[in-house]
């Protein structure tokens, strides 16, 4: 069995089995029943223009995770420096500046997928109500124009290849991934049992 679930928030619906089809010649195995669940989301673009005012700190205290200040282990790091990586060559390869490695903004990337996997949710948006602009702003980060790609995969051994080439194969994943406006980024990922979540911050600061 083969399941795969792909939503874009904001802009449009895509259902991605052909994208499946294409990735794996072989689906993965898995005592004996092959699973794969693959949730793509993001492309929020947010010009500090039409940014929701910040919200209050107070008001995010109960909902957010201890501030994580390093990726969850050396794998993360890793994977996280290669999703970084595959970007930059992607805009290399289309004549675009390379994004710098932002590690505040990462850490509002990680910090995000942390509460995603405790709290069992993926949205741009958190349970009490704060989305990439106020997380952004809480951590003191200033920006002109903000964005945000997020993804998540289930029983996948590893979620790099399957977000790179999901936000791509995606219009408004990649109009993020090669706005050229954009200078910096950060990523956090963070892995609960065998569930991935991905957060790429785009940014362009104030």
């Amino acid at each position: 069995m083969l399941y795969f679930q792909a939503r874009s928030v904001l802009i449009q619906e895509f259902l991605m089995v052909q994208f499946a089809n294409r990735l794996f010649r072989q689906p993965f195995k898995l005592s004996g029943v092959v699973f794969l669940s693959f949730l793509l989301f993001g492309c929020v673009v947010i010009p500090l223009e039409i940014a929701p005012p910040p919200t209050q700190p107070d008001r995010l205290t109960g909902d957010r995770p201890s501030p994580h200040r390093t990726a969850q282990s050396p794998t993360i790091a890793q994977m996280e420096a290669t999703v970084r990586q595959r970007i930059n060559a992607i805009r290399q390869e289309n004549n675009l500046n390379q994004l710098q490695p932002n590690e505040k903004l990462a850490q509002v990337a990680r910090d995000y997928s942390k509460l995603m996997a405790e709290k069992n949710f993926f949205s741009h948006t958190s349970p009490k109500g704060d989305g990439p602009a106020q997380r952004v702003e809480l951590a003191g980060i200033s920006y002109s124009l903000v964005g945000e790609n997020l993804f998540t995969s289930t029983n996948a051994p590893d979620p790099v290849p399957l977000a790179v080439k999901g936000w791509m194969d995606s219009a408004g994943h990649r109009e993020n991934i090669l706005r050229p406006r954009f200078t910096q980024t950060g990523v956090g990922i963070w892995r609960e049992d065998n569930t991935y979540y991905v957060t790429q911050l785009f940014l362009r600061p104030g």
